[in-house]
């Protein structure tokens, strides 16, 4: 008799292993879209009667008059001074929209961190979709705590870490010297908004080339990118504080170093609660990881040394309640927490898991 077992959709090898079809980019598209214009609407509603706060704002900045460490971040006042210049866009009006483009980026650069991952590449079809279903969750988490806490550079920062890593991990035909060329105008953009995210990428870069992470690029260049981004980031921050603006100083009831606020017994921890909501879906993804010795791709090795390092700067320096600080840092993590989360679900670890190192292309 014939047999009747189904045979595998056209786009599905014989051998199970599902390559992303049209679908599956029209579904992602979909999702950024909605995501993207979601976000705009809600910020440019939120914003439409803060004109004239926000045109203050812009000038004080620009005039050199903000304490510090603000007075440092100027990337964005900037930016909307220019469209307020060239395209007749006030700041209320700019700002959403940087926002909203930021943020659509951000999602598509983690979508392909997401896809080239060999994990993902190698998946079954219906490990694809858990795959992609964690991954567009995941991705939700911290927006959760843009709206009431957001600040102009957090999406930027957020779209900065998906490309400087995506550019690392993923080696495509561009030359190395066109590679370098890209990190120093995306580091030097980010160090205008928030600089030490460029020093604690480019230190977790090295420390990844140290620590031999088989990454699809020679270690001599993963360390020349990683110095790269470090020198930029700590270099522009020199030059903002003891050149541009050398008056800035920190207000009188604000410390530069917060650890010893952020471990004042005296006050409610009421900052806790929030600091470890935040942190949820990563330290669950940690545990997991540690207790069932789960795998991982170098992309996720290099994510999770970049968001461990950043984490005492933030306890040092910034304040456990202000969660936006760390928003793009769960924003890169999306994919390693939906990569790991799937293999923790299909009872999967390192000693079974076929061998997925990153090979080059």
């Amino acid at each position: 008799p014939q047999s009747h077992d189904p045979e595998p959709p056209a786009n599905i090898p014989a051998h199970g292993v599902a390559h992303p079809s049209h679908r599956e980019f029209l579904l992602v598209a979909v999702f950024i879209l909605f995501s993207s214009l979601t976000l705009f609407l809600i910020e440019y509603d939120r914003l439409r009667l803060a004109g004239p706060a926000l045109e203050s704002w812009t000038q004080s900045l620009l005039s050199g008059t903000v304490p510090a460490p603000d007075q440092y971040r100027i990337a964005m006042p900037l930016l909307a001074h220019f469209l307020e210049i060239h395209i007749h866009l006030r700041v209320n009006q700019s700002l959403p929209l940087i926002e909203c483009l930021a943020y659509a980026f951000t999602l598509t650069l983690l979508y392909l961190l997401f896809r080239f991952s060999p994990q993902v590449e190698k998946a079954t079809h219906p490990n694809r979709l858990v795959l992609l279903g964690l991954f567009l969750a995941a991705a939700q988490f911290p927006i959760l705590w843009i709206f009431p806490w957001a600040r102009p550079e957090t999406l930027p920062t957020a779209f900065y870490l998906a490309a400087i890593v995506l550019l690392i991990v993923h080696r495509s035909r561009m030359p190395f010297a066109v590679v370098c060329l890209l990190a120093t105008l995306l580091s030097l953009g980010q160090a205008l908004a928030r600089a030490d995210v460029p020093v604690v990428v480019g230190a977790a870069v090295l420390l990844a080339a140290a620590m031999a992470i088989p990454f699809p690029r020679p270690r001599s260049h993963v360390a020349a990118l990683g110095l790269l981004c470090a020198a930029i980031g700590g270099g522009v921050q020199l030059y903002l504080q003891r050149i541009v603006f050398p008056t800035a100083t920190y207000p009188a009831n604000v410390p530069g170093v917060q650890l010893l606020t952020n471990l004042n017994l005296t006050y409610p921890p009421l900052h806790l609660p929030i600091f470890f909501t935040a942190l949820l879906p990563l330290i669950v993804t940690v545990v997991l990881l540690r207790r069932h010795r789960l795998h991982l791709d170098s992309s996720d090795k290099l994510v999770l040394l970049i968001c461990l390092l950043y984490l005492p700067v933030w306890i040092t320096v910034g304040l456990l309640v202000e969660v936006r600080i760390f928003v793009p840092f769960l924003f890169l993590a999306s994919p390693t927490i939906a990569k790991i989360w799937a293999a923790y679900l299909s009872g999967e670890s390192d000693d079974t898991h076929p061998h997925l190192s990153a090979q080059p292309r």
